[in-house]
């Protein structure tokens, strides 16, 4: 196999000829003390040494479109990883970055040159990065870190990398597609307790107009609403009771519960989270997977009204499949389809179905999860899983605080 082509790699100073594209300006070298241009060649050996170390590691040609100029949430740390370059340790990794706003988690791949770590926000991310690419980190002896940006995809391809193949999401993986799990009438009923809740609720509070309930929330151009449990989109994780419409399951859903049960014999599940969301014609939600540690292994959906394309991806494998959910269907993920697989309903107006455009309309959910009460997961997934979060190790942290309080007081 012939040599990685290091030319191709965005960043600079990597080919450290004098008539090379990266090499230092002959005309900025002039103006450099001796001292400057000993400390330029050395900078430049090692972001040599960083990226091709790196690129034989994932037995590459070059790293042309893998990593993003832009700032992203995950920074990958070139020359630095576990059992391998820099012998990085998670704790040792956090002391670098844990200091910068928006900090979430750091991410290590066993005998890996490169580790990562996952920021809120790109803006946030940008900020770690300004202050530690390229530096000497007082951390770890003074090494110098090379850091680049990635997508999440590009981030999942790396951490959680599986060989291409063909792999079909199917009841194997843990996909169930069941159509026509409710009737008509069913359907219609079901739209008029959520309707009928929503007068109770309005009656309640003292309100005598059609004015919506302040349990809905508008989540960019979709309307949710959620029952035994909020979810918070900002955390991403379970939600202040407050904002619940009601701390129980409402008494029309029950009888479905044990209908899945029938459906999928493998569902054992006691769901105590129920999410209604309304899509107006256009609207729909980004690819995700739901938290790891706020839930556990299986989710439900129903949906209502009309069809709409739902697409999965394997981001670990590149993996790609659409699952066309009619009204009245039910999906349920566990396993590899709900840890491996982010799922997503596009922001499009129409889907195309076998070659046909179809138009959307407005469309209906109820999606019934349940709490995970250990906040822990130990799934392969590391891109995808929120179990190493700061937020999540220090909700832990409290909840085991809680509980040797309450254990004392017993």
């Amino acid at each position: 196999m012939s040599s990685p082509d290091l030319h191709e790699a965005p960043f600079a100073a990597l080919d450290l000829s004098s008539d090379s594209e990266h090499s230092t300006p002959q005309s900025d070298n002039e103006t450099l003390s001796r001292r400057e241009r000993k400390a330029q060649f050395r900078l430049n050996k090692h972001r040599t040494d960083a990226y091709a170390a790196f690129l034989r590691s994932e037995t590459l040609q070059s790293t042309a479109h893998l990593f993003d100029p832009r700032p992203r949430k995950t920074l990958c740390i070139i020359n630095l990883g576990l059992g391998a370059a820099g012998c990085a340790t998670s704790s040792r990794l956090e002391q670098v970055f844990s200091a910068f706003a928006g900090f979430e988690r750091v991410v290590l791949k066993h005998n890996k040159p490169f580790s990562f770590a996952r920021f809120r926000s790109g803006d946030e991310a940008k900020v770690a990065y300004d202050a530690v690419h390229e530096k000497p980190c007082d951390v770890f002896g003074g090494k110098l870190l090379f850091i680049e940006y990635l997508t999440h995809v590009q981030f999942a391809r790396l951490a959680d990398h599986e060989p291409q193949s063909s792999q079909v999401l199917d009841e194997s993986r843990g996909l169930f597609y069941v159509p026509d799990f409710i009737t008509k009438s069913e359907e219609q009923m079901i739209m008029q307790s959520i309707r009928d809740d929503e007068e109770r609720e309005l009656r309640m509070r003292g309100i005598q107009n059609d004015a919506q309930s302040d349990k809905w929330f508008r989540i960019q151009d979709r309307f949710v609403k959620h029952y035994g449990h909020s979810f918070d989109y900002h955390t991403k994780h379970v939600g202040d009771a407050s904002l619940a419409a009601s701390l129980e399951l409402p008494a029309w859903i029950r009888p479905y519960i044990e209908r899945i049960r029938s459906a999928v014999p493998s569902y054992t599940c006691q769901p105590d989270q129920l999410t209604i969301q309304r899509y107006p014609p256009g609207s729909g939600i980004a690819f995700h997977a739901d938290s790891h540690t706020a839930f556990t292994d299986t989710l439900v959906i129903v949906s209502l009204g009309t069809p709409v394309q739902m697409d999965f991806r394997k981001p670990g494998a590149d993996c790609f499949t659409s699952v066309d959910l009619q009204p009245r269907s039910l999906v349920l993920m566990t396993g590899e389809a709900r840890y491996g697989w982010e799922h997503a309903i596009r922001i499009r107006r129409s889907d195309l179905i076998d070659g046909t455009v179809r138009k959307r309309c407005e469309r209906w959910s109820l999606t019934l999860r349940t709490i995970s009460q250990s906040l822990e997961c130990s799934c392969s997934y590391s891109a995808l899983c929120d179990s190493n979060d700061a937020m999540v190790r220090d909700l832990r942290t409290r909840k085991h605080a809680k509980t040797q309080i309450t254990q004392g007081s017993v």
